[in-house]
């Protein structure tokens, strides 16, 4: 198979803008993307990740499958010929709630003060297949701080798809046998977003996490993970170094990985994360002390991510894990690999 990630630096809330970005990104590496099977970009793609507030994400909330984010993976899925994932902020289906059951987390969106609509979001990833239709749809299961303003958990948990990728002229010229040659390859494949790697809500349990458990019980053999990963790293190394891949995250990805690198079965592994600052404070409790002396040190201002994409191979016996490539910590660029 041949994968990409593309990985760059979107504005908060400008969608437009960031859609033209990537348009930029891919069309400035199209040589490379001759024959790919999948792209996968980050969480919340071309809206930004780190909204404060249901109120300020509302604006960008995209209908199911139907907005900015899916018609923009629809042309582009149709442009390279392959499937594409993107990461968008989900309107599920605002409806009159009965009145026992408004909350604080609902808007205010009618044209009288007592109209009251439930505004129902999820954290979000749609796939689309080379004709434009969706084959794969998932809402994040285990919420960071800074989706529980503004979104709910999907009330489905981890789910897996059979994705079926159509042959490509490289696959027939390479194939070793008639099977390859004669119809598509199907990968049993789960999606995830960013903090689905943890534990929910932080809470420690003993190995394997959720969605390690997931994937071996699905006997899943491809993995793709949209996220927004922080870094602690300074903004001084992030644009001092910014082709460096960033170490410590790429750690914690591998132990968080560590039940399916010890496993028997080979897993196909895609983490399309984004690069960049934005404005505004995650602080999470955990990490307080940690933030409090950025702030000392005059550099914590904002959020920072972690860049740092890669595509490889875990599993398959003997503790395998295998980077194919990997982008670096400020990169805004396509990492393409064959795996």
């Amino acid at each position: 198979m041949k994968i990409a990630t593309l990985q760059f630096s979107p504005q908060l809330g400008l969608v437009d803008e960031n859609i033209a970005r990537a348009d930029s990104i891919l069309s400035s590496c199209s040589s490379s993307l001759h024959d790919l099977d999948l792209l996968v970009l980050p969480e919340l793609a071309f809206t930004g990740y780190n909204h404060p507030s249901l109120q300020s994400i509302t604006p960008y909330l995209e209908p199911t499958a139907s907005g900015p984010s899916t018609r923009w993976a629809i042309r582009t899925a149709r442009r390279l010929g392959c499937l594409v994932t993107v990461g968008y902020p989900e309107l599920f289906s605002p409806t009159p709630p009965p009145p026992s059951t408004l909350k604080p987390t609902m808007l205010n969106l009618g044209p009288e003060p007592e109209t009251y609509y439930s505004l129902t979001a999820y954290n979000s990833t749609v796939t689309l297949n080379p004709r434009g239709e969706i084959v794969a749809h998932y809402r994040k299961t285990h919420l960071y701080y800074t989706d529980e303003v503004w979104a709910q958990e999907s009330p489905d948990g981890f789910t897996t798809t059979a994705l079926n990728f159509p042959p490509k002229e490289r696959t027939l010229a390479h194939a070793d046998d008639e099977s390859m040659r004669a119809g598509v390859v199907t990968h049993t494949t789960t999606q995830a977003i960013c903090m689905d790697l943890n534990p929910r809500h932080f809470i420690p349990c003993p190995p394997p996490s959720a969605l390690c458990k997931h994937v071996l019980a699905t006997e899943t053999t491809l993995l793709a993970l949209s996220t927004a990963w922080l870094t602690h790293l300074p903004s001084s190394a992030l644009l001092s170094q910014p082709a460096e891949f960033d170490m410590d995250t790429l750690a914690y990805w591998c132990n968080a990985l560590e039940p399916l690198i010890d496993g028997d079965r080979e897993v196909i592994c895609v983490f399309a994360n984004r690069c960049g600052e934005e404005a505004g404070r995650v602080v999470p409790n955990v990490l307080a002390e940690e933030n409090e002396e950025e702030e000392r040190d005059g550099d914590g201002a904002g959020v920072r991510y972690a860049g740092s994409s890669w595509i490889g191979k875990v599993g398959g016996g003997r503790g395998k894990l295998v980077v194919g490539g990997i982008l670096g910590r400020s990169e805004e660029a396509v990492l393409v690999v064959e795996v």
